[in-house]
């Protein structure tokens, strides 16, 4: 049958399309909370559903143990000569600090912690699990490998399962600076926590080795280079000193105290020459070692002259402590700052004082060199001149002391860098690595992945959030009336009773209309009689006579809810003659419904005079409560119920009887409940309790706006129990919270 869709004319319709649109958008707190309880269950299975898998998957993870040490590049260094080292560090920078983590991820190195650990054989770190075969296998080639000799190809020598090794432990390996300071941590995962502790004690002591043993090979070679060197000088002076022994042998001069004047000046002016040629190496050493020391200004701390300068000492200071204000505003108001670029303007200024300062000092050395090179050239031209003068000592004696004079050069010399090679020698006893370990690696005593228990609490939570999408979806889709209030602000209608359901275990071997009859104090009997009453008080100016029972779909109880309320009714006013009319021609059930015997005749075949009066109306004994039956299957059932006979016959029967229930088959089905609403007073219109879908119910109110009747909604086979979880106010919850006062 189809509904009607006409435009919305009446306040009524306007508020069920109204309705229809949508629900409300306030939210009601108490609602939700009611809404999560009554469907706990489907949160706590999915919640558990998650918690499962999630607990499944993490079984099936292979559990990681995290081994850190802590390892520090130390700047601070111990000065026990008063030399320079071969090869220092110096002040440590970021890109220094980068430099030393490549170092310690560099293939060379790991690839020694593989050698001594034998990772190259481990599982773990992609080698295959040995297998029988494979052993087989290995053992034939070591067989054969013994007796011909295989020439191998070149490249085909690199070790696989030891670059494979490599590069597994490089994945594993993580290197990270701890915040602004020379602290590098190194740690390691592994399945096993003792293996990944081994791993990462491996790598700091080869990282702290390797770093002592670099210095050892810096000290080293600077120490075979001035071997060889003080072996030259001393063949040198050793050369030089046997010429001049000789060539005195040779030209019989000899040192006596009678030597001239001449001689004796010549004598000291040589001296001073040897001097001032000493001296002249020494600035000239010193001012090659400044203009170094210059462009490297990591080193200046090692040269005396900037060592004695006091003022380069204050502005050294003053540098570390803005460097140290720099660090401070940078990590607390970040680079763009304007207290940042002022303490960075002043580091500047200071670095550019102190790069005046030692200008200065080079400027001076510079100045003392030339001024050594001066006197040397000075006291050169003197001995020249000297020398021309005494042309009258003779040729050979000038020879001699040009011989004594190279010989003595080539002594100091000599001396000077014997000097130098012992320092060199003790400070190479007291070498130590820039770096120390700070922190040793530490057994983990649980994994770092997966990390169960914050995997599990964000499961849970992903579980709850879950579990409460599939509560919203499933009341989303809930397309049920479940309380008094949805149909009322849906339908528009008043709810005028919630009849409670019926199991088995209630009513025993009883129907539910014998049930109502029998059992007048139960709660089901209370809730046909609230409903009644709640009927006849909304027509206290006219008490209905006739009143139609129908529904909008099959099975919704239309037949059980109007023997029952009539026997009900019957049975508890013996005064008052009740009647209930089978209207459904095609599906009579009243007489099952009732548990009557059928009478001998049917409404058809009154209404076409082939049976009396007496022989259509029945009466039940035990209640009291009269009644018409149909023949089911009857042809042209709307006609028959339509016809002036049918109004003829109910006008009658409501003169005789107090009142009468007409029993109609469903609005959506047929149109033989619409046609007897015609005929009756009063509507009472079912709705099965979560079954019945809300466009259908409303759709069939609907097909009653023309009708100038007095409708009430009753919802029928209410679950109280779980009723009672969808709020207060309604009957149902009364049923369920005080059951005591009814019998059961």
């Amino acid at each position: 049958m189809s509904t009607a869709t006409e435009t919305p004319t009446t306040s009524e319709e306007r508020g069920l399309a109204k309705n229809l649109a949508g629900p409300q958008a306030r939210i009601d707190v108490r609602e939700v909370l009611r809404m999560f309880n009554r469907r706990k269950w489907h949160l706590v299975g999915v919640t558990a559903l998650v918690c499962a898998l999630t607990a499944l998957f993490l079984l099936q993870l292979v559990p990681e143990y995290r081994s850190s040490a802590l390892v520090m590049l130390d700047t601070r260094k111990a000065k026990v000569t008063n030399t320079i080292d071969v090869l220092s560090t110096g002040m440590v920078d970021i890109p220094a600090i980068q430099t030393e983590i490549e170092v310690i991820r560099s293939a060379s190195l790991l690839g020694r912690v593989v050698d001594k650990l034998h990772l190259d054989a481990d599982p773990e770190f992609g080698a295959s699990r040995p297998t029988v075969i494979g052993s087989m296998i290995q053992q034939g080639k070591a067989f054969v490998a013994k007796y011909i000799p295989f020439q191998k190809v070149p490249g085909t020598d690199v070790d696989a399962p030891k670059l494979r090794a490599i590069s597994t432990l490089t994945r594993n390996l993580v290197t990270v600076v701890r915040g602004r300071s020379y602290v590098i941590s190194i740690s390691v995962d592994s399945s096993d926590p003792r293996k990944a502790k081994r791993i990462v004690d491996t790598i700091t002591d080869f990282y702290i080795v390797d770093q002592l043993q670099a210095k050892l090979d810096a000290n080293k070679h600077a120490t075979d280079f001035f071997n060889d060197r003080l072996e030259e000088l001393k063949r040198n002076v050793e050369a030089n000193e046997r010429a001049v022994a000789t060539f005195r042998e040779k030209s019989g001069l000899t040192v006596a105290k009678d030597a001239t004047i001449a001689s004796q000046s010549l004598a000291e002016l040589n001296s001073q020459l040897v001097q001032a040629r000493a001296q002249r190496a020494d600035r000239e050493s010193r001012l090659i070692a400044l203009q170094q020391a210059a462009r490297n200004p990591a080193t200046l701390g090692g040269v005396t002259e900037v060592l004695g300068n006091t003022l380069i000492s204050s502005l050294r200071s003053q540098e570390a402590e803005v460097a140290r204000r720099v660090g401070d505003l940078s990590q607390r108001y970040g680079d763009s700052h304007p207290r940042i670029l002022q303490a960075r303007a002043e580091q500047g200024q200071i670095q550019a004082r102190i790069a005046q300062e030692v200008a200065k000092i080079i400027s001076s050395v510079r100045g003392d060199a030339e001024a050594a090179r001066a006197k040397e050239a000075e006291l050169q031209a003197q001995v020249d001149l000297l020398e021309r003068k005494a042309g009258g000592l003779g040729q050979n004696e000038v020879e001699l002391h040009q011989l004594e004079r190279e010989a003595q050069s080539s002594r100091a010399v000599y001396e000077d860098f014997l000097k130098r090679f012992k320092e060199l020698r003790e400070q190479q006893d007291i070498q130590q690595p820039d770096a120390r370990i700070l922190a040793a690696a530490s057994l983990p005593t649980s994994p770092s992945f997966p990390r169960y228990g914050l995997t599990m609490s964000g499961a849970l939570v992903l579980g709850l959030v879950l579990g409460a999408v599939v509560i919203l979806l499933l009341e989303r889709l809930d397309g049920g009336f479940r309380t008094g209030e949805q149909i009322e602000r849906l339908t528009g209608r008043p709810l005028i009773g919630m009849i409670p359901a019926l199991n088995r275990s209630t009513l025993g071997k009883l129907m539910p209309a014998r049930f109502a009859i029998e059992k007048m104090t139960s709660a089901y009997a209370e809730a046909l009689r609230s409903a009644y009453t709640a009927m006849t008080l909304g027509t206290l100016d006219k008490p209905p006579r006739v009143v139609m029972v129908t529904s909008s779909l099959p099975a919704e109880g239309k037949s059980t809810f109007a023997c029952s309320l009539a026997g009900l009714v019957a049975r508890a006013n013996g005064d008052k003659k009740i009647l209930v009319m089978d209207c459904d021609p095609r599906r009579s059930s009243v007489a099952g419904t009732l548990n009557v015997q059928r009478t001998g005749g049917t409404i058809d075949e009154y209404l076409a005079g082939t049976k009396s009066l007496e022989e259509v109306i029945g009466r039940d004994e035990q209640s009291g409560v009269y009644y018409v039956l149909a023949r089911s299957n009857t042809p042209n059932s709307a006609e028959i119920l339509d016809s002036n006979a049918m109004k003829s016959f109910i006008s009658a029967l409501s003169n005789q009887f107090d009142l009468i229930f007409l029993d109609t088959p469903p609005l959506m089905a047929v149109a033989d409940a619409l046609v007897t609403a015609r005929l009756s007073d009063y509507v009472l219109f079912l709705v099965r309790w979560e079954r019945t879908p809300r466009e259908i119910a409303i759709n069939a109110l609907r097909l009653f706006r023309d009708l100038p009747k007095s409708i009430g909604v009753v919802l029928v086979q209410v679950d109280v129990r779980r009723h009672s979880k969808y709020g207060y106010g309604d009957y149902g919850y009364y049923y369920s919270k005080y059951k005591d006062y009814y019998s059961s």
